[in-house]
């Protein structure tokens, strides 16, 4: 993979000689989702007036926003210990059998948003147990009791029954533990440790836990590895031990920015070791460096521009096209992170800085409690999000593209099936995906792509343009610093 420069120059774009470029007719994996999740930020926005708790519904759930087609909701642990109030959710345990559904008004609000906007797939997810099946009796630094587990399984099972029942919203998915091999003594946020032992323990009393509640429909993913290093050295000692069936995904995050070769080693061993069971990466936000064989997890300085899209998006390429994943979820959708005043510099929301974060899609002013600047600002990664969501179907097919120029990166997809599907350009049955690294432009000719079917048109994200769409041509410019996506018939 060619590694992206830090710094960029930004040139005039120019048309370039065309470029030829080859789609696989072999196909890879089937693509069941694009999301993000909704930690920690709705305990912020739910102070917001109800016209941005809907602007905020409609850039991640709609049609005319990034459409995410993956939502994970946070089951609180309570927060008992956190020291940072934000990432402190609240959990509806009181006692066995007992729970308080009124608990979290933030959290749930904005998971009905999701299910309103028919978002097809929802994970609850857990970082703590609730206090009283923690080794320390917090929502940190501890770790999960071995003979709490049944009572934590069934309280898991209760929480998304609760939701089927009384809220009328189905979880897909559900995550019962996060980064397992910390305690988080740090106590900046909810965690616990479970051991690979424990693992095998989770996954098998929570299976049972959701059959017994009718509930066998929701498939468990484990175990949100932070790294590839921690998920190699501890696999071999859980997953194997699933029974088979009981697991819907191995799932995993990247902080540690892993080269080519060893994301791949991951998703090859998860793969093996489960038994043909998927693996989906499930998190990741904070880099800097976008060179694929980068070291380390810098989060700042911020960048909302088309350098930040493109850092993302060539994760979610080498996730796709080096581990294989089959889903592919960013951390925060929302950041208070900006690391700027927007009412003292409003350019500052469109520009990198220092003191920002790049952990969220969309910003909203940290201050907004005193200054009441109740304002959202949009980054290009929301718009990386749009294309991957609406033109990488539910269950699309991958394909490998060859021959496009060492700036260039490309991902075509196949619709489920070849089934039509119903998009702002026209219908169409399969999308062609490309990023353009580089400072100059690149011109392709989209009859290349041998077997997608007719070219109907495209999407475009740039330094310039957030999202513009134009018909078909018989050859198409990819401007510098772009996504392009090509749509075929």
């Amino acid at each position: 993979m060619a590694p992206l420069l830090q710094l960029f120059v930004y040139v005039a774009v120019h048309w370039a000689a065309v470029s030829a470029f080859t789609v696989s007719s072999s196909p890879s994996q089937a693509i069941s989702g694009i999301g993000a999740s909704g930690a920690w930020w709705p305990n912020d926005l739910f102070k917001f007036p109800e016209d941005v708790r809907e602007q905020v519904a409609e850039l991640l759930f709609g049609q005319s926003g990034a459409g995410l087609t993956s939502y994970r909701y946070n089951i609180g642990g309570g927060g008992v210990g956190v020291t940072n109030p934000t990432r402190a959710p609240p959990t509806f345990y009181v006692s066995p059998g007992v729970y308080n559904w009124s608990a979290d008004p933030a959290g749930v609000y904005f998971l009905q948003k999701a299910a309103q906007n028919r978002v097809p797939q929802l994970t609850a997810f857990v970082n703590s147990a609730p206090p009283a099946m923690t080794s320390n009796g917090q929502s940190c630094g501890g770790r999960l009791v071995d003979a709490q587990i049944p009572a934590f399984a069934k309280y898991v099972a209760d929480v998304l029954a609760h939701f089927r029942d009384d809220e009328g919203i189905r979880f897909t998915h559900v995550s019962p533990m996060n980064e397992p091999q910390h305690t988080f003594s740090a106590c900046n946020q909810e965690g616990m440790q479970v051991t690979p032992a424990q693992r095998t323990s989770v996954v098998s009393a929570l299976r049972s836990a959701l059959d017994s509640a009718g509930l066998a429909s929701v498939g468990i993913m484990a175990d949100e590895s932070d790294n590839v290093a921690d998920f190699v050295a501890d696999a071999p000692h859980w997953l194997p031990q699933v029974r088979a069936g009981a697991l819907a995904a191995v799932s995993h995050h990247q902080y540690k920015f892993d080269a080519d070769a060893a994301v791949a080693q991951l998703g090859a061993l998860g793969r093996s070791l489960s038994g043909g069971v998927p693996t989906w990466f499930t998190e990741i936000c904070c880099f800097t460096a976008a060179d694929s064989g980068q070291r380390g997890n810098p989060a700042a300085p911020l960048k909302p521009t088309m350098v930040g899209a493109l850092q993302l998006g060539q994760l979610v390429y080498q996730s796709f096209t080096q581990a294989q994943d089959a889903h592919f979820d960013f951390w925060t959708a929302l950041s208070s992170g900006i690391g700027c005043s927007p009412l003292n510099n409003p350019s500052c929301t469109a520009n990198a800085n220092t003191n920002g974060w790049n952990d969220g899609l969309v910003y909203y002013d940290s201050s907004f409690a005193s200054n009441h600047n109740t304002a959202l600002y949009k980054t290009k990664r929301l718009f990386l999000m749009k294309h991957l969501a609406n033109f990488i179907w539910l269950g699309s097919t991958r394909f490998n593209v060859t021959g496009l120029p060492a700036n260039v990166l490309g991902m075509a997809f196949k619709s489920p099936g070849g089934a039509a599907q119903s998009t702002p350009i026209g219908t169409a049955r399969a999308s062609l995906i490309l990023m353009n690294m580089g400072n100059s432009a690149v011109s392709v000719q989209p009859s290349q792509a041998g077997g997608l079917g007719s070219f109907i048109g495209d999407a475009v994200t740039s330094p310039g343009t957030d999202w513009q769409t134009f018909g078909a041509a018989s050859s198409v410019s990819l401007p510098a610093l772009s996504i392009t996506t090509l749509l075929y018939g």
